[in-house]
């Protein structure tokens, strides 16, 4: 899958910023700044996760043949699906650290107003 053009990552990140909006304007309205805070740290912690994992697969820490397998098979393709895959992981990359962003925006406006107010 080829990377989205300019035009369409600009509108799909005004989506998932009016859509994250939305969230928290239920969550104030649900439980006050606190519940945006809340919202915030649940994006941050699925964004960080997903870009840890890095689109490998995840199993306990008692089966390292799953992740031998992985590079196994990694290692043994060819130029163009490396890079390829390559080029996935950037994009899941970046999309995962523009939703850091928007959680620790979150993050810091529920809870700085919360204990402010």
């Amino acid at each position: 899958m080829p990377p989205p053009r300019n035009r369409e990552r600009m509108v799909m990140i005004a989506l998932a910023g009016t859509g994250l909006t939305g969230l928290a304007y239920l969550a104030w309205s649900a439980i006050g700044w606190f519940g945006v805070g809340l919202l915030g740290l649940l994006v941050l912690f699925i964004a960080i996760r997903v870009e840890l994992e890095d689109n490998r697969p995840v199993g306990h820490q008692m089966t390292p043949g799953l992740y031998a397998g992985q590079y196994h098979n990694e290692a043994g393709q060819g130029h163009a699906e490396r890079a390829g895959r390559s080029s996935e992981r950037l994009a899941l990359t970046s999309s995962a650290r523009l939703a850091s962003l928007f959680g620790a925006v979150l993050t810091a406006a529920g809870f700085g107003l919360f204990l402010l107010l």
